[in-house]
């Protein structure tokens, strides 16, 4: 997988998972302050005409809801479609007003028992005399007990059952918008940082890819562009190492060049030694080219100089001793050959293996010594 992929895959994945994870947080921020906005607003709505309330609940703390309190209970249905429900109480519990007008009067406990309130709600704030609200019906409806508080004594309640459609679609088109901003912030940010990987990383790689593929064995230079960064690091990297091995080329000459001038001069004892006055000798190597000999040879060309060129190519005698002698190593192979006709006896050795080095002895000496 290619670096762009790579880079695509993992930038992919961590803005999805920094996504989800703002995603997350977002939707319990909406949560939390829209909830808390629809609760503060039927709070506020009941705290609007608290004071007609209490003046109501003070002059008859029980019985049922006068005149003025009810208009003001059917008010605040009428003009807020999201109360689902409205039950005002006396301080004891008992229902001082309701929309069917059988429940009134009816205690707490009776009205819990035949119809049910949605949660204890009424009995917190009651308790406690502060507002309460509690989730029900898989957190459609909001149940919210706002207490009526006369010289710091709870005077009655308001129950009001609150629709959380209209708080659920602005969590929900909220999250629409934080959810294309998300999108639009990683586009953004992604097509940023890919031109600065495409501009900074990418096309340098690829420059030096190239740079570095046109070296050979010829030509052993690089030629890249400086750079001061990473890449122009790794450039510098590659031009030394390229002038190590062209060192080491230069040596690894130097000393072949050396070891043939060295193993020329042994072979020149040797044959001085071994080989009888008037005999012509010549050593090859396993491309039978030839390494020395005892007689001059023309190398003005300066290239190496086989054997066949030496003899005519249809020496088809020496071509046989010489083919038996690579055979059959260390065996001194025989034949006759005629060469400007002048016969010779050709005796032909191939040494052993030294190194990998194969060697292989040509000795042409008088047809005489064949007597």
């Amino acid at each position: 997988m290619k670096l762009t992929s790579k880079w695509l895959l993992w930038f992919v994945l961590v803005t999805l998972y920094a996504s989800i994870i703002g995603g997350l947080f977002y939707y319990n921020l909406f949560k939390f302050v829209f909830d808390k906005k629809l609760q503060n607003e039927m709070v506020e709505m009941v705290r609007f005409r608290a004071p007609n309330l209490i003046q109501s609940l003070s002059a008859r703390p029980k019985g049922e809801a006068s005149f003025r309190e009810a208009e003001l209970m059917k008010d605040m249905q009428r003009n807020d479609d999201r109360i689902k429900s409205l039950v005002y109480l006396n301080y004891d519990g008992s229902i001082r007003w309701h929309e069917n007008t059988k429940f009134l009067g009816m205690s707490y406990s009776e009205y819990n028992n035949n119809v049910g309130f949605d949660s204890n709600a009424i009995v917190q704030a009651i308790k406690d005399g502060l507002p309460r609200s509690f989730l029900f019906d898989n957190g459609n409806y909001y149940d919210m007990a706002i207490p009526l508080l006369a010289k710091n004594m709870v005077a009655g309640v308001v129950n009001i059952t609150v629709s959380r459609t209209a708080a659920k679609e602005l969590i929900k088109s909220s999250m629409i918008r934080y959810a294309i901003g998300a999108l639009v912030m990683m586009l953004l940010i992604g097509g940023v940082l890919y031109l600065f990987l495409l501009l900074k990383i990418i096309r340098p790689l690829g420059s030096l890819k190239d740079s570095i593929d046109i070296v050979s064995t010829n030509n052993l230079e690089l030629h890249y562009p400086e750079r001061k960064d990473e890449i122009g690091d790794v450039a510098h990297s590659v031009e030394g190492l390229l002038g190590k091995v062209r060192s080491e080329l230069k040596n690894m000459e130097t000393g072949e060049i050396m070891s043939l001038e060295k193993e020329q001069k042994w072979w020149k004892t040797i044959l001085a030694v071994t080989v009888p006055k008037g005999s012509r000798a010549l050593v090859t190597d396993e491309n039978n080219n030839v390494l020395y000999t005892n007689f001059e040879l023309d190398t003005s060309a300066g290239k190496k100089v086989h054997l066949l060129d030496i003899f005519d190519g249809r020496q088809q005698n020496l071509i046989k001793v010489v083919g038996e002698a690579m055979e059959n190593p260390t065996k001194v192979l025989r034949g006759k050959v005629e060469n400007n006709n002048v016969k010779y006896l050709a005796k032909a050795v191939q040494l052993p293996d030294d190194g990998g080095k194969n060697r292989m002895i040509l000795v042409l000496g008088p047809e005489e010594e064949t007597k």
